[in-house]
């Protein structure tokens, strides 16, 4: 497996937005299986399968020696003191970077913060041609509102200008967006093919702080993928109306193929239900709809806790709870409070919990076709579900690693 070494001025602890995705990037990376170094010029890792390298040299040069820095871009002045400096840095990642088989400099190529470490980087690549670099480009001193500065204007030495915007041979331009890439490419001279697009992400696990064995299901059956995803979060009892929120599911499929169903609960322990569990299974083979639910009791041999039911309350789409018969209704609660759409049967108690603020349907007199229909509807106008499936199936980021990241390895 390929030693990956990733480089930023600084790491977590320390506070930013680049800061934080490089220790996403390095645990996702690790649990897939790669050797990553972090280099940095401040931070820590407490996880002993990620190596840290600090080199102080690679911080903002402002932080460690401002009147360097206010000599190199307020004044154009590049002498001794700033070739010392690079050499130190060029040192450092000889050392550091010996073994590494891929280098990933995030953001330090394109910014001004320190011209020292672009300049020993320009001259490490050249020396080391058969590495494997990648330049992960989130922003550009040169480019704001994606749009080319004046570089007359903002730069005082033609060496600076230089050394920001000429392409660095043997390495891969990765832009954050295609927005940015417009203006990046014509600025650094580059085609369209000598640069990918990998945009940002949200690590969903850790974000919605989802709990393990949660992820392991959402993992294992793909959930991430299947849309609408929709959870009934009730034991498996008659008056739960299971059967006809099964019903509800096949039509959708003839839309939506991909479509999940979730069930959390599992047969009564204080009465007979397993009659009605088998019915249950039968009805989904019946129906063709074994690929798109999920009894939850088939593997799991205990109750959920509070915090496994919110984490799947916050990853669906929708939640069905048609009861034939309930004293009040807490899932009604656990969708509002989780923001999570929620469909009920038209109870007395759930009007005194839910309101004017909840769609009811009555099974006594809707067809499972028909409220198909009514939940089709809401999916097609929500654009709150809609933006929910985009982020979760786009823009999770191990999926964004795995598939447009790994590949160029």
């Amino acid at each position: 497996m390929k030693k990956i070494a990733l480089l930023h001025f600084a790491y977590p602890p320390n506070i930013g937005g680049v800061e934080g995705m490089v220790k996403e990037h390095a645990e996702i990376l690790t649990n897939l299986g790669y050797e990553v170094t972090i280099i940095t010029g401040s931070g820590e890792e407490k996880d002993p399968k990620i190596k840290l390298v600090v080199i102080p040299e690679l911080q903002s040069v402002l932080s460690f020696n401002p009147f360097l820095q206010e000599k190199i871009l307020d004044k154009g002045i590049i002498d001794d003191e700033f070739y010392k400096l690079a050499a130190t840095i060029e040192q450092g990642l000889e050392k550091a970077l010996e073994k590494i088989d891929v280098v990933v400099v995030h953001n330090m190529i394109t910014i001004v913060r320190n011209l020292p470490f672009v300049f020993a980087f320009k001259n490490f690549v050249k020396k080391y041609p058969k590495k494997k670099y990648f330049g992960w480009i989130h922003d550009h001193s040169y480019i704001n509102e994606f749009q080319i500065k004046d570089l007359d204007k903002i730069t005082n030495s033609k060496f600076e200008r230089e050394l920001l915007t000429t392409p660095i041979k043997n390495l891969t331009y990765i832009l954050i967006s295609e927005s940015f890439r417009e203006p990046f490419i014509k600025l650094m001279g580059l085609h369209d093919g000598e640069t990918t697009v990998i945009p940002n992400g949200i690590d969903i696990r850790h974000f919605l702080e989802i709990d393990d064995l949660i992820w392991e299901i959402i993992e294992k059956y793909n959930l991430i993928r299947h849309f609408p995803l929709i959870l009934s979060p009730v034991n498996i009892l008659e008056r739960k109306n299971i059967d006809y929120c099964l019903e509800i599911i096949a039509h959708l499929k003839k839309t939506y193929p991909d479509i999940g169903y979730i069930i959390t609960g599992k047969p009564s322990q204080h009465r007979s239900t397993e009659e009605y569990y088998d019915r249950l299974k039968k009805k989904v083979a019946d129906l063709g709809i074994k690929d798109n639910v999920i009894f939850f009791n088939e593997f799991l041999n205990r109750a959920l806790m509070r915090t496994e039911i919110h984490d799947l309350y916050q990853i669906s789409d929708m939640v069905f709870f048609l009861s034939k018969s309930e004293n009040f209704g807490l899932p009604l609660l656990e969708a509002a409070l989780t923001k999570t759409a929620i469909l009920v049967s038209d109870l007395k108690v759930f009007r005194e919990v839910g309101g004017e603020f909840i769609k009811y349907i009555d099974y006594k007199t809707v067809s499972p076709a028909e409220a198909s229909e009514i939940v089709k509807n809401f999916v097609e106008q929500s654009l709150r579900v809609k933006l929910h499936y985009r982020s979760r199936t786009q823009y999770d980021l191990k999926t964004i690693l795995k598939e447009k990241f790994i590949p160029l390895l």
